[in-house]
């Protein structure tokens, strides 16, 4: 073994100069203060640090994406696949034969985007 392998121990490596995290604000509050600022954060779905460190920074707070968003969206995923395998079928057997399969997928999809 060389001395730069036995120095080296292993885990996350070191952020860039000037990317690290090192500066902390902090401010009391009371339990019923708390108690708002800890739902705000439940309900955006994010950690409290990522939400009051966005809230600072821009002033607002997008919420995260829920459970059924990201259900929806991987919804759309799967019909994305299917629409490019029905489009590979159409240039093969001809775009008249699956003109009605194609259309049915592209209402499921509006209705989809819809609901997001």
């Amino acid at each position: 073994m060389t001395d730069n392998e036995k120095s080296h121990k292993g885990g996350r490596p070191k952020s860039a100069k000037g990317k690290a995290r090192t500066k902390t604000i902090s401010t009391r509050l009371t339990l019923a203060e708390w108690k708002a600022v800890m739902k705000r954060i439940t309900d955006a779905g994010k950690k409290p640090s990522h939400f009051l460190r966005e809230l600072l920074l821009h002033g607002k707070v997008e919420a995260a994406r829920t459970l059924e968003d990201r259900r929806q969206i991987r919804m759309l995923e799967g019909g994305c696949n299917n629409l490019n395998q029905l489009a590979k079928m159409a240039h093969q057997q001809g775009f008249s034969l699956l003109k009605g399969k194609i259309m049915d997928l592209l209402g499921k999809f509006n209705k989809i985007i819809e609901r997001i």
